[in-house]
């Protein structure tokens, strides 16, 4: 071999080398970033083939010869390829639609919140080609709960998020859900032994214990407390309700408790009874004393303690759930020592994306997703009512 045809030899010999280098140079590129950036194209150059031919193969669709299918699945073993899912599932033209069966709300409402962080998620899941519809009751109403089942069972839905208000009636929905196979999520409050995909929210019985806890630094463990049930047209407890009361009444007994639980029903229209079993209570129990309710509504219990004697209502120490502008609003005023919050936007969004999670990546959610549980006084409370999702 003469001097310059080996001189070209060495030359085609070394831009192959290199060619070869770089190729796998940017394989390992491709993979270590996890595929977030792999283009069809890439793939295409890499394995020498059309665009066309690669999407053929990743779709298996279309003609291709087994030496041009070889090549691309070699190149997209060797990068540890996975498919954009959400791409694919745009691709599919396939549409959902979700239900969310919730309780009617007024602004500024706790259920208001919640809701807020759902329609967040929803429009986000929008371009999915996935659909959200509500199913609204009364909470105080079981058989406006059932109405809103009812309706909700007469159309057809892909999955589903439950307030779990009235436990009963949600099992049974929950029974009727698992036969006919929709997935649903529970938000508000978890109920046992049920198949729900996931909870969305607080720790019902842990958020009791440390109301108990923060009233007992208040007013000591020799003091009267009362709980206070605000009545509406319907008397009803939701699953939520009961679960912190039993939390509550826990620590009270794991903790020497050796004062008197005093249960007063207050009419938000007719403030009479409330007040004269709440003056009762003050004028026969010791300074101060503690004061509960379960739900969002303290601000029910604020006006009625607002026309009572003040040399009464100084000896009343509140404590309340949920950061909505009217607790709040008692809670800077000093009329409210603690606020214990369980971030109702952020269950809305979280329960919401976890369902649309499932359908779209095939991610199963952790059964029990518990949001933090806040202790709100109103030195603290700006600070938290300015963080928004």
């Amino acid at each position: 071999m003469c001097a310059h045809t080996l001189h070209i030899v060495i030359i085609i010999y070394y831009i192959c080398t290199v060619k070869c280098v770089r190729t796998h140079q940017e394989m390992h590129s491709m993979s270590s970033e996890q595929n977030t950036t792999i283009r069809i194209i890439d793939i295409a150059r890499l394995a020498g083939v059309s665009a066309g031919t690669v999407d053929r193969v990743l779709h298996n669709r279309g003609r291709v010869s087994p030496e041009k299918r070889v090549k691309v699945e070699t190149i997209l073993e060797e990068i540890h390829y996975e498919p954009n899912m959400a791409a694919r599932f745009l691709a599919s033209k396939r549409n959902y639609a979700f239900a969310v069966i919730s309780p009617a709300f007024s602004d500024g409402d706790y259920w208001a919140l919640v809701c807020a962080g759902i329609d967040r998620t929803a429009a986000e899941l929008k371009r999915f080609n996935i659909n959200v519809n509500y199913f609204k009751f009364n909470q105080y109403d079981r058989k406006s709960f059932l109405e809103a089942a009812q309706s909700f069972k007469s159309e057809k839905f892909d999955g589903a998020l439950i307030a779990t208000l009235f436990g009963e009636h949600v099992i049974n929905l929950s029974k009727e859900l698992d036969t006919i196979g929709i997935p649903y999520i529970y938000i508000d409050s978890e109920i046992a032994g049920q198949t729900n995909l996931a909870y969305f929210g607080g720790d019902s019985f842990g958020s009791g214990r440390i109301a108990a806890k923060l009233l007992l630094k208040e007013v000591g463990t020799a003091a009267d407390i009362f709980i206070a049930h605000i009545k509406f047209k319907y008397n009803e407890i939701s699953v939520q309700m009961k679960t912190r009361e039993n939390g509550f009444m826990s620590y009270l007994k794991e903790n020497s408790y050796s004062g008197t639980i005093h249960q007063v029903e207050i009419n938000p229209d007719d403030h009479t009874a409330g007040r004269m079993a709440l003056e009762h209570i003050l004028k026969n129990s010791s300074n101060p004393t503690g004061g509960l309710v379960l739900n969002s509504r303290i601000y029910e219990l604020v006006a009625l303690l607002d026309e009572i004697e003040p040399s009464l209502k100084s000896k009343v120490r509140l404590i309340g759930h949920d950061a909505i502008e009217r607790n709040v609003n008692a809670l800077i005023e000093g009329k409210i020592a603690f606020i214990l919050s369980q971030r109702p936007e952020f269950q809305g969004y979280n329960a919401m994306k976890a369902l649309g999670n499932y359908f779209l990546y095939n991610q199963m959610p952790d059964k029990i997703n518990h949001v933090p549980i806040d202790i709100l006084i109103k030195e603290n409370v700006e600070y938290y009512t300015n963080y928004k999702l």
